[in-house]
C-alpha cells in the first residue's frame, strides 16, 4: 500500500494530511468540550497531546490501520476538523467512519461532504465493501448527517461508549459500497452542496 494520503478536493473542503502545523488550530478546536463530548477521547490538556495525536496518525497510516485526514477550506488551506477511517480492515473489507468539526461550521454541510469525500477514497480507491459509524444514540447531528448520505442504521450498541465514566449506547450504521454507488456516490452529494470558499 502505497502509504502517502492523496488530497481530496470537494466543492468547499479538500482533505489532506495533517501535519504538525495544524497542532495549533486542532488544539484549540478540541479543547472545546462540545467538540469531544460524543468522541471516544477527552480534550487534550496540551498542544503536545494534539502533536501526539498527529505523530500517532502518521505511525498508524503506515500500518495501513487508519487514515486521518485534516478537514481545511479550499481556499484557505486552513483546518475545521477531521475525518478518518479507523479500524481499516483489508481481509474483511471493512472501516468505521468517524468525523468531527469546529463549532461555527455546524450545520452548513460540512461533515456530509467530509464524509461524502471520504466514503469515495474508501469505496473507490481503497476498494472497500462496507463501512460503519458507531455514533452516539445522543448525538443527533452526526446522525442526521450520516443518514443524509444513505447510511442505514442497524442497530444500537449498549453502553458501547464510556466518557467520564459514564457508559452511553451508540447506534450502528453501515453503508456498502453497492449503496453508495447506487445513489450517485460522492459526486452526487458534493452537488447539492453550495460552492463557499471556505
Amino acid at each position: 500500500m502505497d502509504h502517502r494520503l492523496p488530497v481530496l478536493m470537494g466543492r468547499r473542503l479538500l482533505l489532506r494530511e495533517p501535519t504538525p502545523a495544524d497542532g495549533e488550530r486542532l488544539f484549540v478546536y478540541t479543547s472545546d468540550p462540545e467538540i469531544t463530548r460524543f468522541l471516544s477521547f477527552d480534550p487534550p490538556r496540551t498542544i503536545e497531546d494534539t502533536l501526539t495525536f498527529i505523530a500517532r496518525c502518521e505511525a498508524y497510516r503506515h500500518q495501513d490501520r487508519e487514515y486521518v485526514f485534516v478537514m481545511a477550506g479550499r481556499a484557505s488551506d486552513q483546518p475545521c476538523g477531521i475525518t478518518a477511517l479507523r479500524d481499516v480492515d483489508y481481509g474483511t473489507r471493512t472501516a468505521q467512519i468517524g468525523t468531527w468539526v469546529r463549532r461555527e461550521d455546524w450545520g452548513r454541510g460540512v461533515n456530509r461532504e467530509a464524509k461524502a469525500l471520504l466514503l469515495d477514497y474508501a469505496f473507490k480507491e481503497l476498494g472497500l465493501h462496507r463501512v460503519e459509524a458507531r455514533i452516539a444514540v445522543e448525538n443527533q447531528r452526526s446522525r442526521a448527517a450520516f443518514e443524509r448520505i444513505g447510511a442505514r442504521q442497524e442497530g444500537v450498541l449498549r453502553e458501547s461508549l464510556c466518557k467520564q465514566g459514564r457508559f452511553h449506547d451508540q447506534v450502528l450504521y453501515a453503508i456498502l459500497a453497492g449503496e453508495w454507488e447506487g445513489r450517485g456516490g460522492g459526486a452526487a452529494i458534493l452537488e447539492g452542496l453550495p460552492a463557499d470558499p471556505g
